[in-house]
């Protein structure tokens, strides 16, 4: 009696252990066990822990009578869709599996996943039992919060958070395109109140709008003066939006950003630009005209000194005009050289009638003994710009003085440009005046000439008055053609100016009935109006440096246009693209006799377009990578998951002492796929910690072939029958400095790789060498290998070969493993031949090296 005793007190004590562990596995499961009626409530019986933290209500909640019960929670949307399915299963025994929403304590709505099946009792009463998941984050796309923090700093306009609860309204966050645009770090501003980036400018008008709405807690938008950490302005087109709590109290101002300084800079200069063309037009003095662009040129500028001065052909000598300037003893100087020297760079700049830059004026002769106006005007570069007219011909020098260069190319250097233009247009047209003066003064002392001729013959009266008709018949004729000449140039005087106001960075052409170019002005296609300039009839198809694709467009539109048509096109030349609007011009008749062509450069548009179509590309490939995530996942979830619903509902039934050894095959099937769980798991958030950038090696001194051959002994439990594991080492001892915690992971993996993919009976080899600086760990196989084909994607993630996808994995290892090799310093490659086998090789320093930080972060 006393063994037959001791053997029940044995089995009560393995049943009891038994059901400990069950209980300690099912309540730390991450997601709900539960058993409960068939009815409409779904009363349940037994519901573990983990439904606290999903749902917010206790398992006392829900067993208790006239409390919770689980069909309230679920989302009306989705009670009868989750009743006809389960029913469904229930009627023809089957598991069921579904995904719907429930409302949590708070009334938040959570996405669960419902895995399950009925069971039958003795009595006939039929339950459910199943397991329930979390899967909100999934559905909804992952860490919202890490997503728009993200986002936030993809934003290209800065954005600033500041705390209203507090005096000052202190900084609390700013992205990167706010350090960006102002020079500040993150650590600089936290902290501080907003209004530090005005400096000292605080008699800004925008300011007190400022202040209002913060004070009346009132959103607001201001185009306002900002200076960066170097002291530079920059204009800032600033919104200020408070954000309110549920109470509706604000707790936060948002402000954004927009570096609106290129806008300003650009109407500021075609609003002087046309000042300019105005000034000419009303013909003011030279003096006042270049006085003027002096002054806009010098203040964008910064630093340097402009002057402007008017060439006399005749005297081969530069005349500076201008009035009166902060620089005038270094303008008297150079009105000295100019005047002392015919080697002056401004006089070779004539000569040329091209830009001249001297990079160290200090070195050219004729300023070797002003060398001290030099140093106190804080000048060492120096460039003149010809102005040229319609021939060609030299009017003048404009001239820039300063400390350093800056980029032909950039903005200062077109506007420089542009301003030599208008420079060299209101010369000539200061000569064209002149000479219309002149020519009026001549014909006056013409005409007072003739009276004498006429009283010095008025013997032959009526030859004198024939003569004198012809005479004044002339003179009224050369009056008109003057005046005509006067209106044309007014004519064409408003014809630049509307080109200058409206297409500063196109070009305009104007084609006949003969495809001659008659007119060629703009920014685009420089190379083309050189060709027209220096031929008198030009065509369209003559156009050198435009494809025969382009010149056949141009001239089929062109065509369309002379009909009566108004048309608009693209083409693309060399590495720019254009779009063109055609209008036909008419004559008096009704009849079109030229086509004007506008083309304006669409690029950067174009540019633009290509990155969003990009853009686009990625975002249907992180899709497809999420879609692949997902069904490994679930697929990878689903077995291990069933087996444990499976054995824990067997161990249920086995409550017999004659049924232990069958208990106990069930509870280690559940322990195993426990761990295949857990292994699974830990792919995955190696995975999120490396792709958040949080994984770092911490490197030891240990025996690496010590570690090796105890890793040997933990896979051999893995062996298939007539598998042998080998390890071929060149050292008996292999001291390293790396991270054994990674090494364990690579070495486990290659080598459990190796068992799962070789068939029974082959073997697997573990090498390891000592070289120099380095390690080589090599595993080989003889399993079934990689396709050629599929060699290139095998390190992605989630990447399964198609002869490995009856074997259960994740596709991850490999991607880990690289992943930590290359955390370590190392390499890894492989060679691998389909139904031959594979070897994976890794080559690792021997001892890490530290960074600047003294960490090893990937």
């Amino acid at each position: 009696m006393q063994p037959q005793n001791f053997n029940k007190e044995h089995d009560h004590s393995l049943l009891f252990e038994g059901n400990r562990r069950l209980r300690t596995l099912v309540e730390n499961l991450p997601g709900i066990v539960f058993r409960c009626k068939n009815d409409k409530d779904w009363t349940m019986q037994f519901i573990s822990k983990e439904c606290l933290w999903i749902t917010g209500y206790s398992p006392e909640d829900f067993c208790a009578p006239d409390k919770i019960t689980w069909a309230s929670i679920i989302h009306p949307l989705d009670r009868e869709n989750v009743w006809n399915i389960i029913q469904k299963s229930v009627k023809q025994k089957e598991k069921f599996h579904l995904t719907y929403r429930i409302l949590d304590s708070e009334q938040k709505i959570h996405w669960v996943n419902e895995m399950g099946i009925a069971v039958q009792n003795r009595k006939g009463t039929i339950f459910l039992e199943g397991y329930i998941q979390d899967i909100t984050e999934q559905i909804t796309g992952g860490k919202i919060n890490i997503i728009r923090d993200r986002a936030l700093d993809e934003v290209q306009n800065g954005v600033i958070i500041s705390n209203a609860q507090l005096e000052g309204f202190p900084i609390i966050y700013v992205n990167k395109a706010f350090e960006s645009i102002t020079g500040y770090t993150h650590d600089e501003v936290i902290g501080r109140k907003c209004n530090f980036l005005q400096n000292d400018d605080r008699d800004q008008r925008e300011i007190i709008d400022i202040r209002e709405a913060l004070k009346s807690k009132s959103p607001c938008r201001v185009e306002i003066r900002n200076y960066r950490k170097d002291g530079s302005m920059f204009w800032n087109q600033l919104s200020i939006t408070p954000i309110r709590n549920e109470t509706g109290e604000v707790t936060h101002f948002i402000g954004v950003q927009n570096d609106i300084t290129e806008k300003k800079n650009l109407e500021f200069i075609r609003k002087t630009k046309n000042e300019v063309l105005e000034m000419i037009l009303e013909k003011r003095s030279l003096t006042q005209i270049f006085d003027r662009m002096k002054s806009v040129l010098e203040q964008q500028l910064s630093v340097g000194i402009i002057t402007i001065a008017e060439y006399d052909e005749r005297e081969q000598k530069l005349q500076r005009i201008s009035g009166r300037s902060a620089s005038m003893l270094f303008e008297q100087t150079l009105d000295k050289i100019t005047s002392e020297s015919a080697s002056c760079i401004s006089l070779r700049a004539i000569q040329s009638k091209k830009r001249e830059v001297v990079p160290d004026i200090f070195k050219e002769p004729t300023w070797s003994k002003y060398r001290d106006v030099l140093k106190h005007s804080g000048i060492q570069w120096t460039c003149f710009y010809p102005l040229l007219d319609a021939e060609n011909n030299v009017l003048g020098i404009l001239s820039i003085f300063r400390q350093g260069p800056f980029r032909t190319g950039s903005k200062m250097g077109k506007l420089i440009e542009e301003m030599a233009n208008l420079a060299g247009l209101a010369i000539e047209k200061k000569r064209v005046q002149e000479n219309l003066i002149l020519s009026r003064k001549q014909l006056e002392r013409y005409s007072k000439e003739l009276e004498k001729k006429v009283l010095r013959r008025n013997k032959d009266l009526k030859k004198t008055l024939k003569k004198l008709t012809e005479t004044n018949f002339d003179l009224i004729t050369q009056i008109a053609e003057t005046k005509m000449a006067e209106e044309k140039l007014e004519i064409h005087e408003t014809i630049l100016l509307n080109i200058a106001q409206n297409f500063p960075k196109g070009s305009i052409l104007l084609v006949d009935q003969k495809m001659e170019i008659t007119f060629f002005e703009g920014t685009a296609f420089k190379h083309l109006q050189d060709q027209i300039e220096t031929n008198e009839a030009f065509r369209i198809h003559d156009l050198k440096g435009i494809s025969q694709k382009n010149r056949s467009l141009l001239q089929q539109h062109i065509n369309q246009t002379l009909k009566g048509k108004h048309l608009s096109f693209d083409f693309e030349d060399a590495m720019d693209s254009y779009m063109v609007n055609t209008t036909p011009l008419f004559k008096e008749n009704g009849e079109a006799s030229l086509a004007l062509l506008v083309l304006f450069n669409i690029s950067e548009r174009k540019r633009n377009e290509k990155t969003i179509q990009d853009n686009l590309i990625k975002e249907i490939e992180l899709s497809e990578l999420k879609s692949r995530f997902i069904s490994t996942a679930s697929h990878e979830f689903r077995t291990p998951l069933s087996i444990i619903l499976s054995s824990a509902s067997l161990i249920e039934k086995l409550d017999t002492p004659e049924k232990i050894e069958r208990r106990m095959f069930h509870l280690e099937r559940i322990k195993s796929n426990v761990q295949h769980l857990t292994d699974l798991l830990n792919d995955f958030l190696s995975l999120t910690k490396l792709e958040e950038g949080a994984t770092r090696a911490t490197p030891k001194y240990f025996n690496l072939l010590e570690l090796s051959k105890t890793l040997l002994e933990e896979v051999g439990i893995d062996k298939k029958k007539g598998q042998t594991l080998e390890l071929e080492c060149n050292v008996t001892k292999l001291e390293v400095y790396l991270d054994p915690k990674l090494i364990r992971y690579i070495v486990l993996n290659l080598l459990s790789n190796a068992i799962k993919y070789s068939n029974e009976g082959q073997p697997i080899l573990l090498q390891i060498y000592g070289k120099d600086q380095k390690v080589i760990i090599r595993v080989r196989d003889q399993g079934i290998g990689i396709p050629e084909e599929e060699k290139q994607y095998i390190f992605k993630r989630f990447f399964r070969a198609r002869n490995s996808l009856e074997i259960a994995g994740t596709g991850l290892g490999l991607h880990i493993i690289k992943s930590y090799t290359e955390l370590m310093e190392g390499a890894l490659r492989f060679e691998s031949e389909e139904n031959r086998g594979s070897s994976f090789e890794l080559e690792l320093p021997k001892n890490m090296k530290k960074n600047e930080k003294g960490t090893y972060y990937r």
